[in-house]
């Protein structure tokens, strides 16, 4: 956080961290990496106010600063907004304010005469997503896979990981992450415990920075497994999409019964073991209403989430208006209890599906940029979601290549070849929603999400959202200072 004399200006992108790391995870193709800052050092060449700044109030002294799309999402005052505005030749020239002015350059909140914001650069992850299982005890009704008993093989998952290499040196990654799904994922752990063990080996060789996250319902994490877990250093996200009855509609086991209780259960023996899980809430027009009292419960717990949007497993209508409104204001009562409890870290890219207001992303997620998806076959597809639709396999010399050439699947636009994103103020923070949505709604890849209302009804209150914590977080340093 930054202050300066009677200025204020705040803002905590992530405490720091450095430009290639991950600050956001789901259980789908999206990590958002920070993009490296503007140039901390303003150039010599006058500096005014971005011409789309803005700005929302959150009191009479303090408002949320933003540029839509380019900026990072800051807290200032009056004093501030008036330096910031000021005619360059009437500005005070003392330390203060040129520090003030220096910071909002840096967070792009002021541009150089002359400057354009250029477009966000491609992410610098590779995702690798291995289906190690194809067998479930749940039966969740917006699952897009059929159920067996099948799993992954060790050679197939070694040919997937070596695959994944080829293709990350080919085309110049550095760091990689590996997401073991199903399936529930954990009822293979030994397999993935030995997989995770050969990428992190080959990744060593290679010279390249190896992660790992499994994805689970909660159900199956047992003492024994989360031990392994933390042992190999995977990272865990839970599937929790309400308490009791709410998940237990959506998510119900093999037989039809509650699956809540041990999703639970579950969470909380991980969080004993010293896991950090992310949850990872799915919101349908049934479930959102009870939103409010699980994300209670998750500050409880003191565990991250992220919510998003059920995806149509089928082509069909998009969502109706009246279901709309209903995710809409129940979103908006689930962010009055985080504004009642505000975090010590930034929610902007978990609490309103693939957006993340605050890092500029040309593309909603990484399907056909920087994703894999391997079945447990050594197919390669390029979304989870169509995993029955490969474009090539494990044999491949660079499956990445082929997955980015390929025209004949889902195509993951750039935003600016959406109809209705290319020329709206959100599009970088957007990226026009998830592809297979589109296409379902709609029969178009070049089109905006139909989930467009939902967002831009709910862009100002997560931007109020993160206002509000800086301040909170602004105001205990000052009584802790004292």
């Amino acid at each position: 956080m930054q202050s300066a004399s009677e200025f204020i200006l705040l803002f905590d992108y992530e405490n720091g961290t450095d430009p290639g790391e991950t600050v956001t995870d789901c259980d789908c193709a999206c990590p958002v990496a920070l993009p490296p800052l503007a140039n901390p050092a303003p150039p010599s060449a006058p500096l005014s106010p971005h011409p789309d700044l803005r700005r929302i109030a959150l009191s009479d002294r303090a408002w949320v600063a933003f540029v839509p799309s380019f900026s990072r999402v800051a807290v200032l005052n009056q004093a501030t907004w008036e330096a910031l505005h000021a005619p360059p030749a009437s500005r005070p020239r003392n330390a203060a304010t040129a520090d003030i002015l220096a910071t909002a350059y840096h967070l792009g909140l002021m541009i150089a005469d002359g400057e354009t914001p250029l477009a966000p650069a491609r992410a610098g992850t590779l995702l690798a997503w291995l289906h190690v299982t194809n067998a479930c005890n749940l039966r969740c009704t917006y699952c897009y896979l059929e159920k067996s008993g099948e799993s992954m093989s060790s050679v197939v998952g070694r040919a997937a990981i070596d695959a994944t290499f080829r293709s990350a040196l080919a085309a110049g990654y550095r760091r990689v992450e590996f997401k073991y799904a199903g399936g529930e994922a954990p009822l293979q752990l030994g397999r993935v415990a030995e997989l995770h063990r050969y990428a992190i080996a080959q990744g060593a060789d290679h010279g390249l920075e190896v992660r790992g996250r499994i994805l689970s319902n909660g159900t199956t994490l047992t003492p024994r497994r989360l031990a392994l877990l933390a042992e190999l250093g995977i990272g865990l996200m839970v599937s929790l999409d309400g308490l009791g009855a709410d998940h237990d509609a959506q998510r119900p086991s093999l037989r039809g019964g509650a699956s809540a209780a041990a999703a639970l259960d579950g969470l909380r023996r991980a969080l004993a073991c010293g896991l950090k899980p992310t949850v990872s809430i799915t919101i349908t027009p049934r479930s959102v209403a009870g939103l409010p009292a699980l994300l209670d419960a998750l500050l409880d717990l003191g565990v991250s989430f992220t919510l998003n949007l059920a995806r149509p497993t089928v082509a069909g209508a998009p969502t109706s208006a009246t279901d709309e409104e209903r995710i809409i204001e129940g979103l908006r009562a689930a962010y009055a209890v985080i504004a009642g409890r505000p975090l010590g870290h930034s929610l902007l890219g978990a609490l309103l599906d693939r957006t993340h207001l605050g890092v500029g992303h040309r593309h909603a997620c990484g399907v056909g940029e920087h994703y894999l998806v391997f079945d447990h076959h050594g197919n390669v597809a390029k979304c989870q979601m169509l995993i029955d639709k490969p474009v090539t396999s494990v044999a491949a010399d660079d499956p990445l290549a082929l997955v980015r050439a390929d025209r004949s699947g889902v195509q993951n636009l750039a935003v600016e070849a959406k109809e209705g994103c290319r020329t709206c103020e959100w599009r970088y923070w957007c990226a026009g929603g998830c592809a297979v949505t589109t296409h379902r709604a709609t029969g178009r890849y070049d089109a905006r999400s139909p989930n467009c209302r939902i967002y831009q009804a709910l862009y100002p209150e997560v931007l109020r959202l993160e206002g509000l914590r800086l301040l909170a977080l602004h105001q205990h340093e000052r009584m802790s200072s004292r």
